[in-house]
């Protein structure tokens, strides 16, 4: 027996104790209380009649006596009557005989007593007169005779509760300590054999003592079940949730990873392959802005669901985020079959979806990475899954680079530009803290009298090993990674320090162009940053002209037309560079804070020759004049062009007939050797000069 079982039957050995005493001493009391009380009343009784013989007796004895010649029967004593005192009506004493223990006639003397013998003042009716007599009763055997019974009837009480007593004992055991034990057996049994699940419910037959008591348990463990399966259908709820994306009921990232990791074990245990696909829908916010995000939601709930639908059960298909699905297809073959499943999967998710009345059709691209094809088998596991998630991150970058709406595989040249970028990032971060980059200047001239009447600023990179690199090749990757912010405010610092020193030189009608990306628009700080700059370098707010793309201004109009009405509130002046080669819309050009558009130099480089470069470029001329804007003509390499813009109506022209741009010291230079001079505060025309000499101006 364990202790608990042990602990359980004392308690129960002590209740059945507590409840045998109780019956017991109830059963005592009770009868007590009923015998006693009829005990005293016959004893009371008999010493009544008693008293009523003695004095029947002695009355009869001196009915008819003279008061003077008293004479006592012998018989008149007894056992009963041990002693009498007789008095006259004077108050003599007449009588004194047998024990009357020492009596002494005297006047309000009290009567002595004795163990048992009572005294009883009597009045008895002589011949004459009446007497006063004193009898002294032995009441012993009344007394001894009412103990007795008293013990007998006490002993009969004791005796019935006692046996009360057995039988409470024995009915708490048969009705509820037994009952107790049995249930408790079979509730034990139960849950031994349940295995740490809920207990069954106990079975019992009709009639059983037990059986009420059973259902009671019975219910108690149903009720036990029914929470029990409560909890593990919200445990399984929250697991799916905890593993699946709400919105599409598909494998979230957490689930996505886990199976990843799985599939690269089984996988190089049986030595089979498996693929990646990584789909994006593209312009999907777009679709958001034209439908709302209430379709847009449906949308990519109905793509999750035919790409899950799709695929064999082995396979898992799961939501990233945003619009972001990904796939992995078990036991791929070859590249063969991946290109395949790719195809199948844009014409599934790209085919037409009816809802609420709308068309909705949607484009996608696909990257595809092999595994172990495109990955280093030799690295650790975890490390595996993460690259070839990666590689084909990078070959859905390369189909949406390449017009989107198509599917790409990884390979090897996509890993040496991926691998080139992140060391040409590495190297831009240790560019920023080593100051490698320099601002360099191109000078523009007024068409009309040919002086200089500023420069564009322009970032170069000299890096240590592989001397100069094009602007072309990290500007995009610093927007990328956000490094254009901290780049974007020193070129501007740079600028408007080198422009203020001019300006101390003798050159106080100079401006700077300086070319501020979409990022920095979109960061929110440009305009702290541009009011810094200024601060620092005391320059003139009207000589900072700053100069963003066409495409940038067109990506969110709307809060670009703020952004630009603040920095024209702060005396800047505002270009938009390239313009022709975006998706302008005139109804928002008018809107535009906008002092300068800047011809891209496209359209200039054949304007001697081509017909529509000319159409362009008089459009372009016509659209500044009515919206009251100059127009900078770029790329000018030759007088031809030269002459052709100025006589249609073009204000400033920069280009490598110009100058090309030029170092900071090469630009001072520059400007002492100009033969046209520089414009000063206010414009003066000059005459026309013979055509500059451009020799050394490539130094």
């Amino acid at each position: 027996m364990n202790f608990r079982a042990f602990t359980s039957t004392v308690y129960r050995s002590r209740a059945i104790q507590a409840l045998s005493g109780s019956v017991a001493l109830t059963l005592l009391i009770v009868q007590l209380t009923l015998f006693y009380p009829s005990i005293y009343e016959q004893y009371e009784s008999q010493i009544i009649e008693q008293s009523r013989v003695e004095l029947a007796l002695v009355r009869a004895a001196f009915f008819n006596a003279d008061p003077e010649q008293i004479s006592v029967p012998d018989t008149l004593l007894s056992d009963s009557l041990v002693g009498l005192v007789l008095v006259d009506a004077s108050g003599r004493l007449l009588l004194n005989k047998g024990n009357t223990f020492d009596y002494v006639h005297d006047s309000g003397a009290s009567v002595t007593e004795s163990g048992t013998v009572h005294s009883e003042n009597w009045t008895i009716p002589a011949k004459t007169s009446s007497l006063s007599g004193i009898g002294f009763i032995e009441r012993e055997q009344i007394v001894n005779a009412a103990l007795f019974k008293a013990l007998g009837l006490s002993a009969f009480a004791l005796l019935t509760s006692l046996t009360g007593a057995l039988v409470a004992m024995f009915g708490a055991h048969r009705w509820y300590v037994g009952p107790i034990e049995q249930l408790i057996g079979a509730l034990r049994d139960s849950r031994e054999n349940s295995e740490g699940q809920l207990p069954e419910s106990i079975e019992v037959t009709d009639g059983n003592d037990l059986r009420p008591l059973a259902e009671e348990f019975n219910g108690l463990i149903e009720a036990q079940r029914k929470a029990a399966r409560q909890v593990k259908v919200k445990q399984q709820y929250l697991e799916f949730a905890a593993h699946h994306d709400p919105l599409t009921h598909l494998p979230n990232r957490l689930m996505f990873e886990d199976t990843l990791k799985r599939t690269v074990t089984e996988t190089i245990a049986s030595g089979l392959k498996f693929a990646v696909f990584l789909v994006d829908l593209d312009n999907f916010k777009f679709f958001n802005d034209q439908y709302g995000h209430l379709v847009g939601d449906k949308m990519v709930a109905e793509v999750g669901n035919r790409l899950r639908t799709m695929m064999r059960d082995i396979d898992l298909v799961a939501r990233l985020d945003g619009d972001e699905f990904v796939v992995i297809q078990r036991d791929v073959e070859d590249t063969d079959s991946a290109e395949e499943v790719a195809r199948r999967i844009m014409n599934v998710a790209t085919a037409p979806y009816e809802y609420r009345g709308f068309t909705l059709k949607t484009a996608v691209s696909v990257g595809i990475s092999s595994f172990p094809d495109d990955v280093h088998v030799q690295q650790d596991e975890h490390m595996l899954g993460e690259e070839i998630v990666n590689n084909a991150a990078v070959a859905l970058q390369e189909a949406k680079s390449n017009g989107k709406n198509q599917y790409q595989l990884f390979n090897e040249k996509m890993r040496l530009r991926l691998t080139a970028r992140i060391r040409l990032e590495q190297d831009l971060k240790i560019a920023l803290q080593d100051e490698q980059f320099e601002v360099y200047y191109q000078p523009k001239i007024n068409i009309h009298t040919r002086q200089c009447t500023g420069a564009e600023a322009l970032v170069r990179w000299r890096h240590p090993v592989n001397g100069f690199v094009s602007p072309d090749a990290f500007v995009p990757v610093c927007e990328e990674t956000g490094l254009i912010i901290e780049l974007g405010a020193w070129i501007l610092r740079t600028a408007c320090i080198k422009t203020r020193e001019l300006q101390e030189q003798g050159y106080p009608g100079l401006n700077v162009a300086v070319n501020i990306s979409a990022v920095q628009f979109t960061d929110g700080g440009l305009l702290p940053m541009v009011v810094r700059a200024l601060e620092e370098s005391g320059l003139a707010s009207e000589l900072l002209e700053l100069e963003i793309t066409e495409s940038a201004v067109m990506h969110d109009p709307e809060e670009v037309i703020l952004s630009l009405h603040e920095l024209s509130e702060h005396g800047m002046k505002l270009a938009i560079d390239d313009f022709g080669t975006g998706y302008s819309s005139l109804a928002y050009l008018k809107r535009f804070p906008v002092n300068t558009l800047k011809i891209d130099r496209a359209f200039i480089t054949d304007i001697s020759s081509d017909n529509d470069d000319v159409a362009i470029v008089e459009a372009v001329l016509g659209l500044g004049k009515h919206f009251n804007m100059k127009v900078v003509a770029e790329g000018v390499e030759d007088e031809e062009q030269l002459n052709f813009l100025k006589a249609q109506g073009c204000d400033i022209a920069q280009g490598y007939f110009i100058s090309k741009p030029l170092s900071s010291e090469q630009y001072n230079h520059w400007l002492e050797r100009w033969p046209y001079g520089v414009q000063s505060g206010s414009v003066i025309r000059m005459p026309e000069l013979p055509a500059p000499d451009r020799t050394g101006t490539d130094d």
